[in-house]
């Protein structure tokens, strides 16, 4: 039976379980990532434009200066993705838990996009709760994931006996 547990909702079928948690929007953080995001299409669009120009310029340098600026796109690449994906995080106004019964993914939407990551479920520890963090975690091999930071403890710890009652019914807490 599903439980009621504030300002988290539960959706279920036979294929999985579903579980929608709140996130509080942090504007500072999604304002500075904004604003870091709109400065990284800049550069990308100026970059492009003066590749082009310097490719197309006919100085004798043109070839060797054009191939140094298309590898600097490279870095450029990598540091826009890591600004999306941390635009992405901050934006998103939920936090989704699907369990089916091979995986786990956790989802933080932004429309049609945002991060998604999955975790096959026979490397997934029983879930409990980081001091450190204040949230609700699960081991994932040697790498500690943590999901509902913005739950209080109270939610939190509801959540995490339900699952774990659910889904790791030989566990317990006392054991450890």
């Amino acid at each position: 039976m599903i439980p009621s547990i504030e300002n988290i909702e539960f959706e279920e079928n036979k294929e999985r379980l579903k579980v929608v948690l709140p996130v509080k929007t942090h504007w500072v953080y999604l304002l500075l990532y904004s604003v870091m995001l709109l400065a990284w299409v800049g550069m990308v669009v100026y970059g492009l434009i003066f590749t082009v120009q310097m490719a197309f310029s006919g100085e004798r340098f043109a070839f060797v200066f054009t191939v140094m600026l298309v590898l600097l796109f490279y870095p450029l690449y990598r540091l826009g993705k890591m600004i999306w994906g941390q635009w992405q995080y901050y934006a998103a106004n939920r936090e989704i838990l699907f369990v089916y019964k091979e995986m786990l993914i956790v989802r933080r939407p932004v429309s049609i996009f945002g991060i998604t990551t999955a975790y096959d479920r026979a490397h997934v520890t029983p879930f409990y709760f980081s001091e450190k963090h204040n949230c609700p975690a699960f081991d994932y091999g040697h790498q500690h994931v943590y999901f509902g930071n913005d739950l209080p403890a109270d939610p939190a710890a509801r959540l995490i006996g339900y699952l774990n009652a659910r889904y790791y019914p030989q566990y317990d807490e006392d054991d450890e």
